[in-house]
């Protein structure tokens, strides 16, 4: 769409159309994958402290054989197992525990059941004490059990390994799609770069993994159920940071050149990360493990491919909001107003459009964007250190950069690229060169097309 028929799109629309009635939509929608992925199940860590008691109270000889797992009112697990062979009956196993979710507790074995009889005290403090702390309790472990067979049944062990692979870089993929968009949406509007796009999002996941812990800690009994509700805190008090960052900093440097505003991204990534780097003190704040466990999704040649729901969930969440958002920009005052600015920002500013106000909420949304990523990565590895953040803002930096200046879609589909390029590199070498690998690469392709996929060579000189 050319500037002229953006600005007819715009008419007499303000800047300060917000995406008010929208992005609240746009929040909860994407909150449902997450609580569909949080909702209550069988903590993966309990279900393997419960089942690592069988080998210490009933013999090996024959096998242990779980036929079924379940959890039971929260806090407790039941496992249903034989042992002694196939002809023998079937047992119950039930375990309490002090907590559920993410409370401290979660690990402490309070009580043991077999089919209904409770172990005494004694026999449950050597449990804890000397045989789940040992190495031979873990090895001695009987496994999960088996939930049926598997969804997918695949001709060979190469393309079973090719779809785990492809499951396993799913995650990376969303990320830089998200860090991708949020760099794309400043770099389109006002033509300059913002460097501390990795650092929000780093701020976003140590906020998330900080609020998990203390709402775990204020609601010992509420299990994953606060998950959604630290995602907000969290992605609010980002949200912050860049309202004030483009009050503060791109509005007054946007027309001053690129020297001064690069210079001023790498200030900000040097504040913002030393900022969480004083915060975060010797110690990083991980996450215990949360949620059910992986389940076998596809075999083929004797390998099986897994998956964990969990991972699906914040998958489907960042590609809810990725798609949402792009929808939105097409279709909003607010995305109708940004193309107009950014085609031709003295033109929309003479239809009625405040470009400030646009480039503050652009602002706001892309820092968002940043810190929905880290808050991922928080979700499904544990945590992030304060210095986590820098090589995936480069490679979104990269994304946005390849997809065209402008392009939205663009620079999600950069993003899907390099992130499906870093996986394929995975595959076939080393993992420690893959970053050298991938950013030479990508170079050499800017070199011989400087616009990208769907940009030009030479941007349109844009001025507030």
């Amino acid at each position: 769409m050319d500037s002229r028929s953006s600005l007819r799109s715009v008419g007499n629309d303000r800047a300060s159309m917000p995406l008010r009635a929208s992005l609240p939509r746009l929040a909860a929608l994407a909150l449902v994958f997450l609580v569909a992925s949080c909702a209550a199940s069988l903590d993966a860590e309990q279900g393997r402290l419960c089942r690592m008691l069988l080998p210490a109270l009933f013999s090996q000889d024959e096998g242990i054989a779980i036929l079924d797992s379940e959890a039971v009112s929260g806090r407790a697990v039941h496992i249903t197992f034989r042992a002694g062979g196939r002809n023998a009956s079937e047992r119950l196993l039930s375990c309490r525990f002090g907590g559920t979710g993410y409370s401290a507790a979660k690990r402490d074995l309070v009580a043991v059941q077999i089919d209904g009889v409770g172990l005494g005290e004694t026999q449950l403090w050597f449990l804890k004490e000397r045989w789940l702390e040992t190495q031979i309790a873990i090895t001695a472990d009987p496994g999960p059990p088996r939930r049926g067979g598997a969804v997918l049944d695949l001709p060979s062990r190469e393309l079973a390994t090719g779809l785990q692979y492809a499951l396993g870089g799913l995650p990376r993929l969303t990320l830089l799609a998200l860090l991708a968009l949020a760099t794309a949406l400043i770099y389109g509007l006002i033509g300059r770069i913002n460097l501390a796009f990795g650092e929000f999002a780093a701020m976003g996941g140590m906020l998330a993994s900080l609020a998990i812990l203390l709402l775990a800690a204020l609601a010992p009994g509420a299990g994953l159920g606060i998950e959604p509700v630290a995602l907000v805190l969290a992605l609010g008090t980002v949200a912050l940071w860049g309202l004030v960052v483009g009050k503060r900093v791109l509005h007054p440097l946007a027309t001053r050149g690129g020297q001064p505003i690069l210079v001023a991204g790498v200030g900000m990534m040097v504040a913002v990360q030393e900022g969480l780097r004083l915060a975060q003190g010797a110690r990083n704040a991980w996450l215990p493990p949360v949620g059910e466990g992986s389940v076998v999704l596809a075999t083929g040649g004797g390998f099986e491919v897994m998956v964990a729901p969990r991972t699906l969930g914040v998958v489907l969440m960042n590609t809810l909001v990725i798609a949402l958002l792009l929808l939105l920009m097409r279709k909003s005052r607010f995305g109708r107003a940004w193309r107009a600015i950014a085609d031709d920002p003295r033109a929309a500013e003479l239809m009625g459009l405040d470009p400030r106000r646009v480039l503050v909420l652009a602002s706001l949304i892309a820092t968002a964007l940043a810190g929905l990523a880290g808050a991922s990565v928080t979700l499904l590895y544990g945590g992030m250190t304060f210095s986590s953040g820098t090589m995936m803002g480069l490679a979104g930096l990269m994304a946005a950069i390849l997809g065209g200046v402008g392009s939205l879609g663009g620079a999600v589909l950069a993003g899907v690229a390099i992130g499906a390029l870093q996986t394929l590199w995975m595959v076939f070498h080393a993992i420690e060169h893959w970053e050298l690998a991938v950013f030479t690469l990508l170079t050499l392709f800017l070199v011989l097309k400087p616009g990208g996929f769907f940009g030009y060579a030479e941007g349109a000189e844009r001025r507030f």
